[in-house]
């Protein structure tokens, strides 16, 4: 593990370490309040030799032999000996080995001074003891070192300094323990921290996904708390992170292969409740406002939402179309105010052999219809652990999303779903971290919080009153634009596009579709490929001529007159054929940049 996966388990462990670290303190401070105070006593003691020589000599080796006896005599201050020898002379109501207990020698080092310390609950009887330890351990000492009861000890033990009555206990000390129990916690948990975060399998960001699948990232899709409410909200004319974060993945669909694109895409997951649902009608919505004409179907025939998402009726849909009791037409329903661009086929009623209708021959056959009709087909999948309905799709479809839910699903999971779509030969385009939290250690720190300061501030005030510009392109009084519509708002803004971006090459469609474009499109075509060649900044109509030459009796003023009259009729008469003439400005070749800063 790197430092910064460290950092991110303490991250995503605080909980668990605030509340060890309380847990620690408190019980450290209950112990310390049930524990019964215990004070100490201490007396000094010296250990010296009754050598009576005034030689330096005789005195050196004096001192050697108390320093050795000093730690001998440490063993023996609290032997059951003394400890008797105390018992009984205190008439102490209490064993000489639970007294021993409470006794403890101290040597102070390259020193003769050998020191006595006894606890005691009561600090007038641990000082009372540790008085009487001394006297009894001198004594002691004096009838070992006698050679004979006549004669002098070789060396005597005597009390130097006697005990004090305590006035503070040695314990508890609550300062101490508290301290000592918020450590413990401390560590205690970050190590569990440590070891959950190491040995925990769920995906959090797009480095797991690829670990686990060898797939890259199409888009990061924030988690929306409003969501639930309001799941399909995509704001057409705002900025916010979340619909940029989709913007983002279409943009990526687009380009994850500039010689094939995907037409047809299923998006599935490996378990339920992953977001998929949600994730593919936003999609689907935020590729009808670039004016692609989108087909939305629901190929989840087990448990169906299309009905609550979108609020379409689902009696008759996709199961109707398979088993010939609808048509496509019939059943195909358009949503949402794009113009007709989106239509939605939702599943119809439930089957009781949803696999074997997904890999028929008939639903093949729609796809190719959908796809004929439409620029883009988004088939919603069952996940792919629970049933195999997805991995039959997907053999089907020109490419396959896989949505993977943030910090909930387990890279096992991830993996298998991979696998199975491989196992069926499927091309899989990517996957989508869905649900990414915005706060918190799994947060998406990527573009959420970035683009929250590059968002325009104010809305331009020319588009005040139009929130949305749609592309004229996209129209739906155009051929292959949908269903003309009478209901739309005069007021709305529609800005010219310079193309198709959804055109297709001849040939690449059925010719059906092709010939439906006219005469009026084969004319725009043609004057499109004039104005490019050329290389003006107005562009015109068809077959329109512009008198070049000046006649004499006209002057300055009324030469402009003139030609500004016959510019605005010529152009007046061209939008009654093409509505979509676009208007070019500044057309500067692009060479002359490149040779401008090649000077």
């Amino acid at each position: 593990m790197e430092l910064r996966e460290y950092v991110r388990a303490l991250r995503r462990g605080w909980p668990l370490i605030v509340i060890c670290v309380l847990l620690g303190g408190l019980f450290a401070a209950a112990v310390s309040w049930r524990q019964t105070p215990t004070f100490a006593a201490v007396t000094t003691m010296v250990v010296s030799s009754s050598d009576t020589t005034d030689s330096a000599a005789a005195a050196y080796q004096g001192g050697l032999l108390s320093q050795q006896r000093v730690k001998s005599y440490a063993d023996l201050v609290a032997s059951d000996r003394v400890a008797a020898a105390v018992v009984d002379k205190l008439h102490l109501d209490e064993s000489p080995q639970r007294l021993r207990g409470r006794i403890q020698a101290q040597t102070v080092p390259e020193t003769v001074l050998l020191r006595a310390v006894v606890t005691d609950t009561d600090p007038h009887r641990a000082q009372l003891i540790a008085d009487t330890v001394g006297e009894v351990f001198s004594q002691a000492i004096a009838q070992i070192e006698s050679p004979s009861p006549d004669k002098a000890p070789l060396v005597r033990v005597s009390v130097w300094e006697k005990a004090k009555t305590p006035t503070r206990p040695i314990s508890p000390q609550p300062v101490r323990a508290v301290a000592f129990g918020v450590l413990a916690g401390l560590l205690a948990s970050v190590a569990a921290a440590v070891v959950r975060h190491r040995f925990d399998t769920r995906v959090t960001t797009a480095a797991d996904v690829t670990a686990a699948s060898g797939l890259a990232t199409l888009g990061t899709i924030a988690f929306d708390a409003t969501g639930a409410q309001s799941p399909l909200i995509v704001p057409e004319g705002g900025h916010s992170a979340n619909a940029e974060a989709f913007r983002q993945l279409r943009t990526n669909l687009r380009f994850v292969d500039v010689d094939a694109p995907p037409r047809t895409i299923l998006v599935s997951s490996s378990m339920p409740d992953e977001g998929k649902t949600t994730t593919i009608c936003r999609l689907a919505v935020t590729l009808a406002q670039t004016g692609a004409r989108v087909a939305l179907v629901e190929g989840d025939l087990r448990r169906p939402s299309f009905g609550d998402y979108l609020g379409i009726e689902t009696a008759a849909g996709l199961t109707s179309v398979l088993i010939g009791t609808a048509g496509l037409d019939d059943v195909l329903l358009p949503w949402g105010d794009v113009d007709g661009r989106l239509h939605v086929l939702p599943s119809g009623p439930l089957p009781p052999n949803p696999s074997e209708l997904l890999g028929s021959r008939g639903m093949s056959d729609l796809l190719g219809e959908l796809s004929a009709r439409f620029d883009f087909v988004l088939i919603d999948a069952p996940p792919l652990l629970p049933v195999t309905d997805a991995a039959v799709l997907a053999a089907q479809a020109d490419g396959t999303v896989l949505i993977v839910r943030a910090s909930r699903t387990r890279r096992e999971q991830v993996a298998r779903a991979a696998d199975a779509l491989r196992l069926v030969d499927a091309r899989i385009l990517g996957a989508v971290l869905a649900m990414v939290p915005v706060k918190g250690p799994d947060a998406a720190y990527d573009g959420y919080h970035a683009y929250g300061g590059y968002a325009p501030a104010d809305p331009p005030r020319a588009f005040a009153d139009h929130p949305v510009l749609i592309p004229a392109a996209a129209r739906s009084d155009r051929p292959g634009g949908g269903r003309p519509r009478t209901d739309r708002p005069q007021t709305e803004l529609r800005i010219a596009a310079q193309h198709q971006p959804y055109d297709h090459p001849v040939g690449g469609r059925d010719s059906a579709t092709a010939n439906a474009r006219g005469d009026r499109d084969q004319l725009r075509d043609q004057h499109r490929d004039q104005h490019r060649r050329a290389g003006g900044t107005t562009a015109v109509a068809a077959g329109t001529e512009l008198t070049t030459e000046r006649p004499a009796d006209l002057t300055d003023d009324s030469l402009a007159d003139t030609l500004t009259g016959r510019l605005t009729d010529r152009l007046t008469d061209s939008r009654a054929d093409d509505a979509t003439t676009p208007l070019t400005l500044n057309a500067r070749p692009a060479g002359s940049h490149r040779r401008k800063r090649g000077q």
